[in-house]
C-alpha cells in the first residue's frame, strides 16, 4: 500500500509541470501571433492639477495589427502591436461645452500574453484633436496635439473577442500654433471598449 501511494505521489509530482502549460485553445491565442483586430471604445475623463480645468467625453474606433509572435520571459512575455484610433466625438467641457474630434495615428502597444483569459497591455499614444472653437477657450488654437501612456486589459470570454478596460494619461497642447498655449497639462481618461479579433 505504501509503494502504491508513493508511486501515485511521484506520478502527480511528475505531471505538475504540465499544469503550468497554456492550453492550446486559450482565447489569448489571438494576440500571440500576427493578426488584425478592430474595436470600439467610449469613456470620459478629467484634468488633474491643470489650469484651465475641464472634463471630456470620448467615443472612438481602434484598428490594430499584432506585428510579432510572442517574445520575452515569464509575465513580460508578449507581442508588439500597432494601431490607429479614429475619434469622431471628443466633447470637452472647459467653461462650457465644445465639440472636438481627432485621430491617434500613433498607438504603439505591448500585449502581455502569459495569461489564458486576461491580457494586460501598455501603449504609447499620440495624435491630434480638431475642435470647432479654440481649445482651451481664448486666443489659442482649434488644432491640438495629444500624447501619453495608456494601460489596460483585454478580458476574454469563451470566444475570440474581448471586453477592454483602460486608463490613459495624456497632455494636450497646440504646440504654439495659437498665440497662447495654456494646454491641458495632465488629463486622465477612463475607457471601456469591445474588440473583435
Amino acid at each position: 500500500m505504501i509503494k502504491a501511494t508513493l508511486l501515485a505521489l511521484v506520478c502527480c509530482l511528475a505531471c505538475a509541470p504540465l499544469l503550468a502549460q497554456l492550453p492550446t485553445d486559450s482565447p489569448v491565442d489571438v494576440l500571440r501571433h500576427p493578426e488584425w483586430n478592430k474595436g470600439v471604445f467610449f469613456g470620459g475623463g478629467t484634468t488633474v492639477a491643470s489650469s484651465p480645468s475641464g472634463s471630456n467625453l470620448v467615443l472612438g474606433f481602434r484598428l490594430g495589427r499584432v506585428l510579432t509572435n510572442e517574445h520575452g520571459p515569464g509575465i513580460l512575455r508578449g507581442t508588439y502591436e500597432m494601431a490607429i484610433d479614429i475619434v469622431p466625438l471628443d466633447e470637452y467641457w472647459i467653461n462650457g461645452g465644445q465639440y472636438a474630434g481627432g485621430v491617434d495615428p500613433v498607438v504603439f502597444k505591448w500585449n502581455f500574453t502569459s495569461g489564458c483569459k486576461v491580457a494586460p497591455y501598455f501603449a504609447a499614444v499620440g495624435g491630434a484633436v480638431f475642435s470647432n472653437h479654440n481649445l482651451p477657450p481664448g486666443d489659442t488654437s482649434q488644432i491640438n496635439f495629444t500624447s501619453g501612456p495608456e494601460i489596460g486589459a483585454q478580458i476574454f470570454g469563451k470566444g475570440r473577442n474581448s471586453w477592454d478596460i483602460s486608463v490613459k494619461a495624456y497632455h494636450l497642447s497646440n504646440a504654439s500654433l495659437g498665440n497662447h498655449n495654456p494646454g491641458l497639462n495632465a488629463n486622465l481618461q477612463f475607457m471601456l471598449g469591445y474588440t473583435w479579433h
